[in-house]
C-alpha cells in the first residue's frame, strides 16, 4: 500500500534550512562587524600615528627655521665684517704706501737732479725737476724702472733750460702686496 505522509516535513525542512542560512547569515554580518571594527580601529591608529609626526616634524622645521635665519644673520655679518676688514687692510696699505713710495723715491732720485714737482692722481705719477745733464735724467729713470714701487715709466719731456734740463716724467705707482 501506498502511504502517505501528511506532515509538513518539507515546510519544516524549509523553516530549518531558513533558520541555517540565518544563523549562518549572523554569524557572517558579526564576523564583517568584527573585521570593519578591526580595519577602522587600525586606520584611527595609523592617522593618529601620523598626525603626531605631523607635529613633530612641524616643530622640527619651526626650529630648522630659526636655526636658518640666524645662520643666514651670521653669513650676513661674517660678509660685514670681511668688507670692514678689507677696507682696514686697504686703508692700511694707502696710509703706509704713500709713505714707502716718497721713502723710496728720495732714495732714487741721483745727486744731481732735483724734483721741483710732484703730482699723484690714483696710480699715476707726474715728477717734475731738473737734472745737471741728460744721462742724470736717464739714471733717474732707469732707477725709477729697476724699483718695485714704479712701473711705466716714460719722459714725457727733457728741454734744455739755462745751465740745467728741465724733465717731466710719468709713472705707475704700485704698491707691494
Amino acid at each position: 500500500m501506498v502511504t502517505i505522509n501528511l506532515l509538513p516535513v518539507k515546510a519544516e525542512l524549509r523553516k530549518k534550512a531558513l533558520l541555517e542560512h540565518l544563523i549562518i547569515l549572523a554569524a557572517a554580518l558579526i564576523l564583517l562587524a568584527i573585521i570593519l571594527a578591526g580595519v577602522q580601529t587600525s586606520v584611527v591608529n595609523t592617522r593618529n600615528d601620523l598626525n603626531e609626526e605631523i607635529a613633530i616634524t612641524k616643530v622640527e622645521i619651526q626650529k630648522l627655521s630659526k636655526e636658518a635665519k640666524e645662520i643666514e644673520e651670521f653669513k650676513k655679518r661674517k660678509q660685514e665684517l670681511e668688507r670692514k676688514l678689507g677696507i682696514i687692510a686697504n686703508l692700511n696699505t694707502q696710509k703706509t704706501g704713500p709713505v714707502e713710495v716718497l721713502d723710496q723715491l728720495s732714495l732714487i732720485i741721483p745727486e744731481k737732479a732735483w724734483i721741483r714737482s710732484l703730482n699723484n692722481s690714483s696710480n699715476a705719477l707726474v715728477l717734475e725737476g731738473f737734472a745737471v745733464d741728460n744721462p742724470t735724467i736717464a739714471l733717474l729713470m732707469k732707477r725709477l724702472q729697476a724699483s718695485q714701487y714704479f712701473t711705466d715709466v716714460e719722459l714725457v719731456l727733457s728741454q734744455q733750460d739755462g745751465s740745467n734740463h728741465k724733465f717731466t716724467i710719468k709713472c705707475k705707482i704700485k704698491l707691494p702686496a
